[in-house]
């Protein structure tokens, strides 16, 4: 009995160890700080205006600001991460798209970037292939 529940164990770990396909989708959104002037916009209003629906992480310092959102969903594109209404000050709420400097798909961006490698591994395969030597 001891052998068939480690057997259960195991297999079940094992199961439930192997990846999975990802329900969920990942942006970057990059602000410009003039136009977060601009419109006088609060990072941190925004950004728990966003952490209450989706997962976000803020990033600031000395280059420009970049939040990481990550939606449960598949569907969501950059538009409609960008048709978003947030609230960027306590008496003004605008689409993410008038704010936003950049929007960017991360799961997207690479996939393009996997296939651009396997793309470039092709093309070095091809002129590492080996050269036969003719005799006049």
């Amino acid at each position: 009995m001891k052998k068939v529940f480690l057997f259960f164990l195991a297999s079940m770990i094992g199961f439930l160890s192997f990846g999975k396909e990802r329900n969920d989708k990942t942006f970057l959104i990059i602000f410009d700080k003039t136009e977060l002037a601009h419109h006088q916009a609060s990072l941190g209003l925004m950004e728990l205006n966003i952490s209450s629906t989706f997962e976000t992480k803020l990033y600031t310092g000395n280059s420009e600001t970049a939040l990481i959102v990550t939606v449960p969903f598949t569907d969501w594109t950059v538009c409609d991460m960008g048709r978003s209404i947030v609230k960027v000050s306590d008496n003004k709420e605008l689409p993410l798209e008038q704010i936003a400097f950049r929007i960017i798909d991360m799961d997207a961006s690479q996939k393009n970037f996997k296939s651009l490698l396997s793309e470039t591994k092709e093309n070095q395969e091809e002129v590492n292939s080996p050269l036969i030597k003719l005799d006049l």
